[in-house]
C-alpha cells in the first residue's frame, strides 16, 4: 500500500433547495449527481472533488479544491444571488433539525449503535441471526442490545416553551425529582421550525414518544415532551 498525500486542500460546502441551480454554472455534471455520489468533477474549470452531500439536513454539496483555488471558487459562488456566507452555528442549527448526531456530543466512544438509535449503520448480516453475525469491536454488547434493548436511547425533544434547552442540562422523570435521569447532548433554537429543540438520552422506559420529562436550566425545571426525528424532513436528492 502507497499512500499519497493530496496536495493541501480546502472543503467548501454549499448547501441549501438552491444548492444545484448554482452548482450547475460552474459545474455542467452537477445535477445529474444523487445524495452521496463523489467523485472528481470540473468546477469552474477547477480539479476539484465533489460529492452531493453535507451535513444540513438539506440538498447541497461538498467542494474539495486546491488551497490556492479556494478563495477564488469561494468568491465566484458568494457573486451568486442566492449565496450567503454561514458559519458553523447555522450548521449545527441545520443537523440538529435533521436529527443528525455530532461526534463528542450525542455520540462518542461510550455509545452503542443502539443506544443512539443508530442500527442502520450495523449490516443486517452483522446482526443477531445473519451470516456473518459479529466479528466487529463491542459485538458482544451491541448484538445483546439487538436483542433485549439498549437501557438508554438518544431521543428528539421539544421544550414546551420559547426557551432552548442546551447542551449538558440534566433531565429528570418528573418536576420535583432529586436525581437525573439523563442529559440533553444537543440543543438550540431550530431556525426553520421557529422553535427550541434538543436532542439526549433518557432510560428506555422514558424514551416513548411525548412522555414528558423536565430540564434544569438556570435553576428552573423546564418541561419537554419526546419527539420523533427529524424535527424537519430531509430534502436530499435521492
Amino acid at each position: 500500500c502507497v499512500i499519497e498525500p493530496l496536495d493541501e486542500r480546502a472543503l467548501i460546502a454549499l448547501q441549501g433547495p438552491k444548492a444545484e441551480t448554482v452548482l450547475a454554472k460552474f459545474c455542467a455534471e452537477a445535477p445529474a449527481m444523487r445524495f452521496m455520489d463523489a467523485g472528481p468533477r470540473k468546477v469552474m474549470g477547477l480539479d476539484c472533488i465533489v460529492s452531493r452531500s453535507g451535513y444540513t439536513g438539506e440538498d447541497g454539496f461538498e467542494i474539495s479544491v486546491a488551497a490556492t483555488s479556494a478563495e477564488e471558487l469561494t468568491r465566484a459562488l458568494l457573486a451568486e444571488a442566492d449565496v450567503q456566507p454561514i458559519g458553523l452555528g447555522a450548521r449545527d442549527s441545520l443537523r440538529l433539525e435533521a436529527g443528525l448526531c455530532l461526534y463528542g456530543h450525542d455520540i462518542d466512544t461510550t455509545t452503542t449503535p443502539v443506544e443512539a438509535t443508530l442500527e442502520w449503520s450495523v449490516q443486517k448480516v452483522r446482526r443477531p441471526g445473519g451470516q456473518r453475525a459479529g466479528g466487529f469491536l463491542g459485538a458482544e454488547k451491541i448484538l445483546a442490545q439487538f436483542g433485549a434493548g439498549a437501557p438508554r436511547r438518544r431521543v428528539g425533544l421539544k421544550p414546551e416553551g420559547r426557551a432552548p434547552v442546551r447542551e449538558g442540562a440534566n433531565l429528570f422523570a418528573d418536576e420535583g425529582a432529586a436525581e437525573p435521569v439523563g442529559k440533553v447532548t444537543s440543543g438550540g433554537f431550530g431556525p426553520t421550525l421557529n422553535a427550541p429543540v434538543a436532542m439526549g438520552y433518557l432510560p428506555a422506559a422514558l424514551a416513548a414518544i411525548d412522555t414528558k420529562v423536565f430540564a434544569e436550566v438556570r435553576g428552573q425545571r423546564l418541561a419537554l415532551r419526546v419527539a420523533a426525528t427529524p424535527f424537519v424532513k430531509n430534502t436530499y436528492k435521492r
